[in-house]
């Protein structure tokens, strides 16, 4: 077996700790929905079993690239020291979720995730404006048919003023 590094099994460790800890909460909301027969958690749960199923296939992953010869160390360390922006970069891509979770409550999700979306795609290091417009609309839209058409999941709409108008309108035009 490819041996792989203490940081490879941390970050396995990490998603399979985080989808237990979620997994337990769960029970928190373990209520019948008369018009779902898997209840309240049961989207929860199928989320959180890919997070788990994920962290698996990213441990197959490091082992079937360690067995190819690949190594890791060299893509991450490709952009320190050489990339005065990489240390920005990281830290813009751990703080953008926290940014977007702290606003949602008041922008509301229709408003903020295409912003989201393209700010996440600039911070990563896409600087071609065409490009970064034209896959914030599309997975946006993806997001928004998903959750809205085919689950009929009500996201927030928002709760100031003109954020709150365009996220009902955008409702609207859906229905």
């Amino acid at each position: 077996m490819a041996r792989i590094s203490k940081g490879e099994i941390f970050e396995v460790g990490f998603w399979l700790a985080f989808a237990a800890i979620a997994f337990a909460l769960t029970y928190d909301f373990n209520q019948k929905i008369e018009i779902y027969k898997f209840g309240a958690f049961g989207w929860p749960r199928v989320v959180i079993l890919l997070v788990a199923l994920a962290a698996f296939g990213q441990l197959y992953h490091d082992i079937k690239e360690r067995k190819a010869g690949v190594v890791r160390e060299a893509i991450s360390s490709a952009g320190e020291g050489t990339d005065p922006g990489y240390a920005f970069r990281v830290a813009g891509i751990l703080i953008a979720p926290f940014v977007f979770a702290f606003l949602l409550e008041g922008v509301g999700f229709y408003s903020l995730a295409p912003f989201f979306i393209a700010a996440f795609l600039y911070i990563g290091g896409e600087r071609r404006w065409g490009r970064i417009v034209g896959i914030s609309v599309f997975i946006y839209s993806l997001m928004i048919l998903f959750f809205a058409k085919l689950l009929f999941v009500g996201l927030p709409v928002g709760n100031w003023h003109p954020f709150y108008d365009f996220g009902n309108w955008l409702l609207v035009l859906l229905e």
